[in-house]
């Protein structure tokens, strides 16, 4: 079953980090360098009984959205300010020496894309007896993932607004959000052809 995110807040502590790359306006690969090179910490969070998943604070993220401007000499001690921080209490204006950097404006473009991935999350629902437990639209048995995916294979908007009267204003664009920022697990379908293939050619082996 395919869990759907938790509600969060701005003091939500486990961003994931798919969601940090979107929060900071970063790559998701700029993320994962950051916590392997120890420049930020992280945890590891059981989502359910087979996944876990690596997570940061919400200090962590905000610090991944201005940490390129900075000078490598100083950046650890900037990130020592924000560790552990929840987003009311970091910094709105940093002076370090000759460095001042006003943080107003990135700490509310992180509110406002945190606020909706509050509302991505509310607009999803979960349920095992309705399509196995995939994500669906809250109030509908229409999957998120499917629309996803027929969007990214060439389905027009007016197609499935056709197809799918139930869907809202808005809601192609957040499956499309949602598949980023929430992609399915399992297999990916390059690895699963290839296992398929490999098993052919032993049976004709």
């Amino acid at each position: 079953m395919t869990a759907v995110p938790e509600r969060r807040t701005s003091v939500e502590m486990a961003i994931t980090v798919n969601e940090a790359a979107f929060l900071a306006g970063v790559a998701i690969k700029a993320v994962n360098q950051a916590i392997d090179r120890k420049q930020i910490q992280s945890r590891l969070l059981r989502r359910s009984a087979d996944h876990v998943t690596r997570v940061v604070d919400a200090g962590a993220a905000v610090f991944l959205s201005f940490s390129s401007l900075l000078a490598p000499e100083i950046r650890s001690k900037v990130y020592r300010l924000f560790r552990g921080k929840a987003l009311a209490e970091l910094p709105r204006r940093l002076e370090m020496g000759s460095v001042v950097i006003d943080l107003r404006q990135t700490i509310e473009r992180f509110e406002a894309r945190l606020d909706l991935l509050t509302r991505i999350s509310a607009r999803v629902e979960s349920d095992a007896e309705v399509h196995g437990g995939d994500p669906v639209f809250a109030g509908t048995r229409i999957p998120v993932y499917s629309i996803a995916r027929k969007l990214e294979l060439g389905a027009t908007r007016e197609e499935l607004t056709e197809d799918y009267p139930r869907l809202r204003e808005g809601d192609i664009d957040l499956a499309t959000q949602y598949a980023k920022l929430y992609p399915r697990r399992g297999r990916p379908r390059a690895e699963w052809t290839r296992a398929m293939k490999r098993a052919e050619d032993a049976r004709g082996a």
